[in-house]
């Protein structure tokens, strides 16, 4: 029998090598038991964060819902004309948690009060909020509908006013009637007007209003103390409106009602003439 050289297959590495085309790269996933997993912790330290987990979550928590950091010291900064009991409510975050308090919600509800024209919230630990406000001031007193509003500079309805007016506060009456409300918006063309009038009046024609009256049909109405009607309408040409005045006071001319808003003032004297005196009978 021949013999040929050849080589002789190794059985053991084909299988070997069959294995290792068939296993993953990473090698399989191998779970270490309990007790392995503890000992590879130990020897990485990880077992000593577990502890200052719980205790970090501890933490949390009690800050969460602690009752040292509940809202209760309420500190109201700049409120004069408001009551600073009314601005703490308006707030409306008393016993609430320091961590749940918007602040911009805060400003949002108390720029709702017409007296508030800016307003800042923040909070300090470990239960306080800080308010300050910025107030609207009352300027005028306008009439409607039989109520006394109180008004700021831009004609802002602020409240309703309580208050015995005093006798040097300039008071508008609005004709119209028209109920109004905080936040409500006046005519501040009308405003300036009216101050204008109760200014100028006195001093240049030595005629002080005994009221000052708002329509919205006729404009600014004026009603002197010897009960005369002056309509000046809006406040366009008012120098001019001041001179045909003026003119008129000084010629004596009498009238109840004068109309300045034509560009040829119309005026009118309702007055009952006096009747003139008998004459005396000469004596024979």
């Amino acid at each position: 029998m021949d013999r040929f050289d050849y080589n002789q297959p190794n059985t053991r590495e084909r299988m070997a090598a069959r294995r290792r085309a068939r296993t993953p790269r990473n090698g399989p996933m191998v779970i270490p038991g309990p007790r392995r997993a503890v000992g590879v912790w130990f020897a990485t330290g990880h077992i000593f964060s577990l502890p200052l987990l719980i205790a970090a979550l501890s933490g949390l928590l009690y800050i969460a819902i602690a009752p040292r950091f509940i809202i209760r010291d309420i500190q109201i900064e700049g409120a004069q004309t408001l009551n600073a009991r009314d601005v703490a409510e308006l707030a409306g975050v008393r016993g609430e948690s320091i961590w749940l308090v918007d602040t911009r919600q805060i400003v949002e509800r108390l720029q709702s009060n017409a007296y508030v024209e800016r307003a800042d919230a923040f909070v300090t630990l470990p239960d306080r909020l800080t308010i300050a406000v910025d107030e609207r001031r009352p300027e005028l007193r306008w009439r409607s509908g039989g109520v006394l509003y109180l008004l700021d500079a831009d004609g802002r309805v602020l409240s309703a006013d309580k208050t015995t007016a005093l006798t040097n506060t300039l008071v508008i009456e609005d004709r119209s009637n028209q109920p109004l409300k905080p936040n409500d918006q006046v005519d501040p063309a009308a405003l300036k007007l009216g101050r204008m009038l109760a200014l100028r009046l006195p001093a240049e024609l030595n005629l002080p209003p005994a009221s000052i009256g708002w329509d919205g049909n006729n404009g600014m109405i004026v009603t002197t103390a010897d009960r005369r009607t002056i309509i000046f309408g809006q406040n366009d040409n008012l120098d001019d409106k001041f001179t045909i005045l003026r003119a008129l006071i000084a010629d004596g001319t009498a009238f109840t009602l004068l109309d300045l808003r034509p560009n040829t003032p119309f005026y009118r004297n309702d007055t009952p003439n006096k009747p003139a005196p008998p004459e005396s009978t000469p004596e024979p």
